[in-house]
């Protein structure tokens, strides 16, 4: 079983960070397309950044080309191309005076979600019928993760939307003011 030599290739390849102690992977940046690359002593890359599926079959091309540059007579090449997560966003625009109620939201949905404000601002749903996590913030701001397809994010959100958009609510002038 051949490993790579992490310590070399972050010495060579532009962008890169190696702290072993620290972590198990070499942390490497790029600019065009713009996303971040974990690279491990067995090969496999993980990409995250991307904005598309082309991204990243570009930005694993981009660090197939350093490696073949700098290390020549090594034989690198790419097995598979696989998505593991999609991340996505949503705004339901709320207007100025309103807000996603998020402990009635818990409190309907509590086998689904995770909520602990004080540790983090967002209610985190689980629905289990669908392949999508979403993190809902009081703002009307969603983040829509855990897919592996366009599809699981579009089908997800066209059946979640209308569900969150009923814990709108408006914002009396008491509670507006002990937010700010």
């Amino acid at each position: 079983n051949f490993k790579l030599d992490l310590h070399t290739i972050s010495r060579l390849l532009p962008n890169t960070v190696f702290e072993k102690q620290k972590f198990a992977a070499i942390t490497m940046r790029i600019g065009q397309p713009t996303c971040t690359v974990l690279l491990f002593t067995s090969g496999k890359m993980v990409l995250t950044g991307c904005k598309s599926y082309i991204d990243c079959v570009i930005a694993s091309l981009h660090i197939l080309y350093l490696m073949r540059s700098n290390f020549p007579g090594v034989i690198f090449n790419i097995a598979e191309v696989k998505i593991q997560n999609i991340v996505g966003n949503a705004d339901i625009q709320l207007q100025a005076n309103e807000r996603i109620n998020l402990e009635r939201f818990y409190s309907d949905f509590n086998v689904f979600c995770t909520y602990q404000p004080n540790m983090f601002p967002g209610l985190i749903y689980r629905p289990t019928h669908l392949n999508i996590v979403l993190l809902i913030f009081f703002s009307g701001k969603i983040v829509i993760t855990g897919a592996k397809s366009m599809c699981d994010v579009f089908k997800g959100w066209e059946q979640v939307h209308d569900c969150i958009c009923s814990y709108k609510e408006r914002i009396t002038s008491c509670v507006a003011a002990v937010e700010q």
